[in-house]
């Protein structure tokens, strides 16, 4: 350990003995404990952004297997200050988007994406769980872009096929309010359209496609925004001709054409749309799955459903490192489609999916029906393990709990909980020693399994607790 890092330890020491342990999240991120996680022998040590609550510490290493608790009322900070974390200050809940991601280097977890009705802001939040605090690093710009959605989204497709078409009264003011908000937050960056600090217009859902990938250490949102290649509307609000517009537009500064995905990076606090050559970048329909397979250290893409015309059925996979993609063929080389849809092996839309490595395997859950693709087989097979509740991106919160080798599953406006077995094959419905999740007033909430502390995690939607299951305890 070096110097440098003991003095940042022995600072630690001092603020956290003048301030006390509950206030200890408060701590800048450069005094942050070292760790090892990630590093091989020799290697630079990645440093935690956040210090641990003893408190907090305590109570769940207290937590027996089994048992679950709801701990305090959650803290909110942001650039090392106290923020307000009501409402829509904070990370509300926002649905098909169900979904925490996890950073093992950081030991946090990431939250982003937009709601179905209002609630489509750009803002990125980052849970520690150690110190019980959501730490906001990019606030929302623009306000709720929903409120301008009939003209961000709707628009264009109707002018595209009515040229002379007539707005209506309500549609004509949300056009011109749209424009003078436009004009005010939104401007031209990089050959695309974003709001003055380089965040997303109109940020959709996550669906299942919410990701951490530990490579290149970001966040990626794979199904990504609207309107960030606006020709229509910045066409209509200055008077400049489409063909000169577009000139300008869809292509990154490397002269790669921008992509669906877009990544956060939480050591610069950005958003950056990805941009690529392949044809197999773009990541078309809605319920679609995104997930890091650390034995192969790639992403893998699927897709299967009928809700969005030409989106083709696929499964494919991306190289971080190398940025190549690849076209997967299961079961000895039948297309998504007719394994989903005709055999029935794979799920069709709006699954989630988790990977255990133990296994090599990712387990899907879809309705009450649990599929698995076995990544050294390169196979899908559905199994006969009814889920006790009904699966869904728009319902659910799914996990795979690496100490317990299970998998996890929970409705929090049901308040039911279950587990799968991947050895048995075996469901089982759970009520758990302790607290159950608080039911949220409306909307679902979001979770993820915290591998460091070895807990399910679930925020339901506008609670200011977060709720905690642990099923085993490490041996």
């Amino acid at each position: 350990m070096g110097n440098r890092t003991m003095q940042r330890m022995s600072v630690l020491i001092c603020l956290g003995l003048m301030l006390g342990t509950a206030r200890a999240a408060e701590i800048p991120a450069e005094a942050a404990a070292e760790t090892t996680a990630g590093a091989e022998d020799g290697a630079p040590k990645d440093v935690l952004p956040y210090a641990d609550d003893a408190e907090v510490v305590a109570k769940l290493k207290a937590l027996d297997a089994g048992a679950s608790l709801l701990l305090p009322p959650v803290k909110h900070m942001a650039d090392g200050k106290s923020i307000p974390g009501d409402g829509r200050n904070g990370p509300y809940a926002r649905d098909y988007t169900n979904k925490m991601v996890y950073a093992p280097e950081r030991r946090t977890a990431f939250y982003a994406g937009g709601n179905h009705g209002m609630g489509r802001t750009n803002d990125v939040w980052e849970f520690h769980l150690g110190s019980n605090t959501w730490h906001r690093l990019f606030a929302a710009e623009g306000g709720d872009h929903a409120k301008f959605k009939w003209t961000l989204m709707f628009a264009s497709r109707i002018f595209g096929k009515t040229p002379d078409y007539k707005m209506k009264d309500e549609e004509q003011k949300n056009f011109d309010q749209c424009k003078a908000w436009w004009k005010e937050n939104v401007s031209l960056q990089d050959g695309q359209y974003l709001t003055k600090s380089g965040g997303p217009l109109l940020v959709g859902h996550t669906w299942d496609t919410l990701i951490y990938e530990p490579i290149t250490k970001r966040m990626i949102h794979g199904t990504g925004t609207y309107c960030a290649s606006a020709v229509f509307l910045e066409s209509k609000f200055s008077g400049t001709p489409e063909n000169e517009v577009a000139a300008k537009l869809g292509k990154a500064p490397n002269g790669k054409p921008y992509k669906t995905m877009w990544f956060f990076d939480p050591a610069d606090k950005k958003w950056k749309r990805y941009a690529s050559e392949s044809p197999l970048a773009e990541l078309k329909g809605m319920g679609g799955s995104m997930i890091y397979v650390s034995d192969l250290k790639k992403v893998i893409w699927f897709y299967a459903g009928q809700n969005s015309p030409g989106a083709p059925h696929c499964m494919r996979t991306w190289d971080p490192a190398t940025d190549e993609w690849a076209e997967l063929k299961p079961n000895g080389g039948k297309s998504i489609g007719e394994l989903a849809h005709k055999l029935k092996v794979a799920p069709e839309a709006e699954q989630q999916m988790a990977y255990a490595p133990k296994h090599k395997k990712i387990v899907a859950v879809l309705k009450q029906d649990t599929y698995t693709y076995d990544i050294e087989k390169n196979e899908w097979a559905k199994l006969d393990a009814k889920i006790p509740f009904a699966a869904s991106d728009s319902s659910t919160v799914f996990a795979y709990g690496e100490t317990g080798d299970v998998f996890l599953l929970a409705n929090p406006r049901t308040g039911q909980l279950a587990t799968f077995d991947l050895n048995a094959g075996k469901w089982e419905p759970l009520t758990p020693k302790g607290p159950g999740m608080p039911k949220p007033p409306y909307c679902v909430g979001k979770g993820y399994y915290d591998p460091a502390f070895n807990v399910f995690v679930v925020q339901c939607a506008y609670q200011d607790k977060m709720w905690v299951y642990r099923h085993t305890k490490a041996e």
